[in-house]
């Protein structure tokens, strides 16, 4: 039974493909196309925006210009700075835990290595990513 039906699906399929031909494009199949590929509007592409704005960057400079202008002229010998208890930075639990924590020499080279490594891909999948969104 399921023979008979695969062999008459087998003889239909070679009936439906002797009967359809051959077809073949129109003379001017490519320029049509071409055509319509030329009436796609082209301001529906991905347009570049920066993550920061140029008026977020003048900001960021000011305050660097500004702190660097204070540091260099302004006066550091007020008594707030002088009253600031650094000891707290080098004195406490953590940095006595983290002081008996050593690394071989071999995972030293590896984190350094794939740090490097890391700052290498950086720029290749930037002009990757830069070549892939051009058009």
């Amino acid at each position: 039974m399921k023979e008979h039906t695969e062999q008459h699906l087998d003889k239909l399929a070679k009936k439906v493909i002797k009967s359809s031909g051959i077809k073949s494009p129109s003379v001017d199949f490519t320029t049509n196309v071409m055509k319509a590929v030329e009436h796609v509007s082209i301001g529906s592409s991905i347009t570049y925006k920066p993550l920061i704005s140029k008026s977020g960057w003048l900001v960021i400079i000011s305050i660097l210009v500004g702190v660097s202008v204070y540091m260099m002229f302004g006066n550091l010998d007020s008594t707030w700075v002088k009253s600031i208890d650094y000891s707290m930075i080098s004195n406490n639990k953590l940095t006595e835990l983290l002081s008996g924590v050593t690394f071989s020499k071999t995972l030293s080279y590896a984190i350094g290595f794939f740090g490097l490594l890391f700052f290498i891909q950086i720029p290749l999948m930037k002009h990757y990513l830069n070549k892939r969104l051009e058009y």
